[in-house]
Parts: C-alpha cells; sequence; structure tokens
C-alpha cells in the first residue's frame, strides 16, 4: 500500500506540488476572506482573500511547480487568476445571494467559500499546465550554454 502511495505521488509530482501549495494558499485565503468580511461586503472580502492567495500560489509555483520566473509565465498566471477571481466571485455571490438568501452565518461562508476555491482549481491547474511548460527557464539555460 505505501509503495502503491509513493508510486502515485512521484508520477504526479508535480500536481501534488500544486496541490499542496494551493492547499497552503486556501487556508491563507479562507482566514483573509472571513476576516475581511468584518468591514467588507461578501464579494469585496473574498477578492482580497483571492488576491492575497494569488500573490503566494505565483510565488511558490513559480518557484516549486513550473520552475520558471519568466514575463510569459507571470502573464499567464495572471491571466488565469483573472478567471479564476471572476468565476469565484460569480460563485460566491450566487451561493451566498441566491441559494443562501444572503445569509453570513458559516455553513453558507464555507458552501460559498468550498465551491469557489475547488472549481476555478481545477480549470486553472489545466489551463496552466498546457500554457506553462514545466522547467521553461531551466531549458532556456541550457540553450544559451549550448550556443556558448
Amino acid at each position: 500500500m505505501l509503495e502503491a502511495i509513493k508510486k502515485f505521488i512521484t508520477e504526479r509530482k508535480t500536481f501534488v506540488t500544486y496541490f499542496l501549495i494551493s492547499v497552503l494558499v486556501t487556508i491563507i485565503d479562507v482566514i483573509v476572506s472571513r476576516v475581511c468580511e468584518i468591514w467588507f461586503k461578501e464579494v469585496i472580502a473574498n477578492t482580497i482573500g483571492v488576491v492575497v492567495g494569488f500573490i503566494i500560489q505565483y510565488i511558490l509555483c513559480s518557484h516549486k511547480v513550473y520552475k520558471s520566473k519568466s514575463v510569459k509565465t507571470l502573464i499567464i498566471f495572471f491571466v488565469t487568476w483573472l478567471m479564476a477571481l471572476g468565476l469565484a466571485d460569480l460563485i460566491v455571490y450566487v451561493v451566498r445571494q441566491l441559494i443562501f438568501k444572503g445569509s453570513d452565518g458559516m455553513i453558507a461562508f464555507f458552501t460559498a467559500k468550498g465551491a469557489s476555491i475547488v472549481i476555478p482549481f481545477f480549470i486553472t491547474y489545466f489551463v496552466r499546465k498546457a500554457l506553462i511548460p514545466v522547467g521553461s527557464d531551466g531549458e532556456k539555460a541550457k540553450k544559451v550554454s549550448s550556443n556558448e
């Protein structure tokens, strides 16, 4: 059983690393969002949490997952983040206002926050995976050194 788990993780190291970073970022996002609801409406509070999460996720993923700190990587991260932010805010609005009729209770918060995390997570992961080649900075370094 332990060998099967090791094999699963090894074969999907990029996804597992991305997932673990996302879990850390999610915890930070949820805390920031909930605390910000003291002063702001839920969509603004959610946006603040997502912005903080984006900054942390970009720094960690560009180094640990994609091994690419190029401008192209930053642009892809930013555009996919904007897409995820819009989707997350729409989900928060629909769940909190339409499904839970404006409730600010914990069940409404965690239902909305959970849906606004899970759905954009998978969409952005697969879009980024398709657009950012892992180790693209390393490949550039190899090309430069082989041309010298």
